[in-house]
């Protein structure tokens, strides 16, 4: 059960790193960039293997990826039907 949960803590946190080329779209997103590198070291130094981890832990880190992924989502839904000029001039 562990292993389990561990699996799904990093498939969160890569998932999140898999979006960076996406968040490289976004003008506002520059901090957000700052904070995946961060995330990067951290996952390098991660030692899961001496980790307990609780599924509310878990729960909780799932329920905020997909809480992220959903604010990507409607950003690019809002922003589908702007002119790519439009875009060039911001």
């Amino acid at each position: 059960m562990e292993q389990r949960r561990k699996a799904r803590l990093l498939n969160c946190l890569q998932t999140i790193l898999d979006m960076e080329s996406e968040l490289r779209s976004i003008r506002e997103a520059g901090s957000i960039l700052g904070e995946l590198t961060s995330l990067r070291s951290i996952m390098r130094e991660l030692k899961l293997g001496q980790m307990q981890l609780e599924e509310s832990d878990v729960l909780r880190i799932e329920n905020a990826t997909m809480a992220f992924l959903h604010e990507l989502e409607v950003h690019f839904q809002n922003n589908d039907g702007k002119s790519i000029a439009h875009g060039l001039l911001q």
